[in-house]
């Protein structure tokens, strides 16, 4: 954990648009002790709080932050990768597998699959090292997180088309005033830096409530909760009007 800390604690430096020797100036020290102390993690709790004071944070944030960076995006390998591009619902099998904690029972009625086939499908997953599928049919992780990196060949296969039956989907609820209460576009004229704290913004508000997500799961169980998909995309360059009027 504390490789972590220090690793969280330079991206939020870096993201404060600080540098060593400002930071060295406010806590009253030399910029190469503070080089030294960051290079060989070695720092009291006291200090670590005065440097999260001075970044604007609370240490339990700054450990936090480092949750998420110990949590590392799943990057496929070859045989996992030719493994979805295959079977592209084995992806979303393994995807809603990790969010119920691995409890494959939860996703026949998800999937409306029967034993037999998450059998199948999961004796798959083992077989490329995603999961170890073994005796009294129970699954034992081999991945700590819940994110999965993937290549833009495989998105095609497993997200793009989604992405499209979802706004056809929203779309239409929209129009009718049903569950989908809130559309829109907007073109906007910003700084490159503007444009970051648009996305900043964005994740930061996707973050909050992932984690809502999960405490109102616990509190009040899945049944008793609105099921919300949501997709943001801001796309650099698109103009709607040469689409509408250069479209065919």
């Amino acid at each position: 954990m504390r490789d972590e800390i220090f690793i969280a604690l330079k991206e939020v430096i870096k993201s404060r648009g600080m540098n060593y020797k400002e930071l060295a100036l406010e806590l009253n020290m030399s910029e190469s002790g503070l080089k030294k102390l960051m290079a060989s993690k070695d720092c009291s709790m006291s200090k670590l709080d005065q440097i999260c004071d001075i970044l604007g944070m609370s240490f339990s944030d700054l450990v936090a932050i480092s949750k998420d960076i110990s949590d590392a995006n799943l990057v496929l390998n070859k045989k996992q990768e030719e493994l979805f591009l295959k079977h592209p619902t084995h992806y979303h099998f393994f995807t809603e597998l990790m969010a119920n904690n691995y409890e494959w029972q939860k996703l026949m009625s998800i999937f409306q699959l029967s034993e037999k086939d998450c059998h199948s499908i999961l004796r798959a997953l083992d077989k490329v090292d995603l999961i170890e599928f073994g005796s009294g049919n129970r699954v034992r992780p081999l991945f700590k997180g819940t994110d999965i990196s993937i290549s833009a060949q495989l998105g095609e296969k497993v997200s793009f088309s989604i992405d499209r039956a979802f706004f056809d989907h929203a779309q239409s609820e929209f129009k009718a005033k049903k569950r989908t209460s809130h559309g829109g576009r907007g073109t906007l004229y910003l700084k490159k830096e503007t444009l970051k704290e648009m996305l900043d913004a964005f994740n930061e508000v996707s973050h909050e409530f992932a984690k809502r997500s999960k405490r109102e799961e616990l509190l009040y169980g899945r049944d008793a909760l609105e099921e919300v998909t949501h997709l943001t995309y801001v796309a650099c360059g698109f103009r709607p009007f040469d689409h509408t009027f250069n479209s065919k």
